[in-house]
């Protein structure tokens, strides 16, 4: 009777682990899916017509066209300030006073010399008339006369240094002087910028001057001014290459605006090409996790995995050639660890909040919780080579610590579907042991 019992036993247990078996079959083929298993939420984004550009990219600082340094010809005290750091001026404007006493008693001590040596040299005219002196006094007399009158308009010149003025039109942007100060002759006082235009100074390296010339439309990005583009043009470009980096210099006018400054630092973008009604999808629909270009796309409810060839890209958007067609949505969100064929379902476009937040995660850890509709255990793809995955990530608008934390997410996903499939296996091995020994 024991043994009977234990019969019975033994091909229940079979029962167990054939079932198991089955499952693990199911798992393994990836193919089906159990009737009304959830679909996955996801965000799509439609593939749009648009203008795209390829360019020369390279960065530098603003700067000004000209950059003058005032500084004074005269020794003398600040006595009186007429502009300040922002102001506008003209050619010529006065920036400060010095005192003029002392430089207007060497002007009057000047004229009163010139006056005596002009009565000299009528005196010694007339006498040389009348042949009482000799030539030598006579030329003597003329040389006094016009050493006093080049003494006379050195002092004058140095009243007027007495007046600092602007040498260019443009705008003070440092003052180093206070009402005062004691200013020495040959001191820097103000700076002075014409700022109409600002310029950009890059290098570009030789292989790329060919797509290069004077007259060329540019972009220019602010790093402290996100979201805003400043068009500029190519005004010069030197004539030589730069033996030590193989660069030449390109200089580029930026017409003037408010918010911009010298200094600041930009992105400057050359555009050497412009592709007119490209279709274009945002890099992030981009599936990361193997070495061919794949998007997903939404069709008949399903994520059907594309292969396209890619064209230009400019910042977070990219060309397509070929692969999607007018029409077609791309799963942006949600689609890392989908498989080809998993049933889906667009969220976040009718007001369903908290399964877009879902699918906002998604973006954000790298993909949803795996299951078996995703990347289950019969998902056993080998991760790309991490240095490739990384570089390709970062191409595709991830920083590079973004990019590593993604692919640790994807290996430990694909680690998870391959340590399913195995404990699967080993409890179908153990169920099958049992029942035959039960058997016995």
């Amino acid at each position: 009777m024991r043994g009977w019992i234990t019969g019975i036993a033994a091909a229940v247990l079979a029962g167990c682990g054939g079932g198991e078996e089955g499952q693990g079959g199911w798992a393994g083929r990836g193919g089906g899916r159990p009737a009304g298993e959830a679909a996955l939420p996801v965000r799509t984004q439609a593939v749009e017509r648009g203008e795209i550009t390829s360019y020369v990219e390279t960065h530098a600082r603003l700067e000004a066209e000209r950059w003058v340094e005032v500084v004074s010809r005269a020794q003398g005290l600040a006595e009186r300030l007429r502009a300040e750091e922002g102001d506008l001026v003209e050619e010529g404007q006065i920036l400060l006073h010095l005192e003029k006493e002392e430089a207007s008693l060497r002007v009057r001590q000047a004229e009163v010399a010139l006056d005596q040596a002009r009565a000299a040299k009528e005196r010694v005219e007339a006498l040389h008339g009348q042949q009482l002196v000799s030539q030598e006094e006579f030329e003597s007399a003329g040389n006094q006369l016009e050493n006093a009158e080049v003494a006379l308009r050195e002092a004058q010149l140095s009243l007027e240094y007495t007046d600092i003025r602007a040498p260019i039109d443009g705008i003070v942007m440092l003052r180093q002087v206070e009402q005062g100060d004691l200013v020495r002759a040959n001191e820097v006082l103000f700076s002075v910028a014409d700022l109409d235009p600002l310029q950009a100074r890059i290098q570009v390296p030789e292989k790329r001057m060919s797509q290069i010339h004077a007259g060329q439309p540019a972009r220019v990005m602010i790093d402290a001014l996100p979201g805003q583009v400043f068009p500029a043009t190519v005004r010069r470009i030197n004539p030589g290459v730069d033996p030590a980096s193989g660069t030449v210099k390109v200089t580029l006018d930026i017409p003037p605006a408010e918010a911009l400054r010298p200094g600041m630092f930009a992105t400057v973008r050359i555009i050497t090409e412009v592709h007119d009604q490209a279709l274009i999808i945002p890099k992030k629909a981009l599936v990361l996790e193997t070495d061919q270009d794949d998007v997903f796309a939404v069709r008949d409810g399903q994520a059907k995995r594309l292969r396209v060839e890619l064209g230009y890209a400019d910042g977070d958007r990219i060309e397509v050639l070929s692969g999607l067609t007018d029409g077609d949505r791309v799963i942006t969100v949600g689609h890392e660890g989908l498989k080809d064929g998993a049933v889906v379902r667009v969220v976040g476009e009718a007001g369903e909040a908290s399964e877009a937040g879902e699918a906002g995660e998604t973006a954000e850890t790298g993909g949803p919780p795996v299951s078996e509709a995703a990347a289950g255990p019969g998902d056993r793809r080998a991760p790309p080579d991490s240095a490739a995955f990384v570089a390709r990530a970062m191409g595709r608008g991830l920083t590079e610590e973004q990019a590593v934390q993604r692919y640790g997410q994807m290996k430990s996903r694909l680690a998870e579907g391959r340590g399913d499939w195995r404990r699967r296996g080993e409890g179908r091995g153990s169920g099958g042991g049992d029942s035959r020994g039960g058997g016995r």
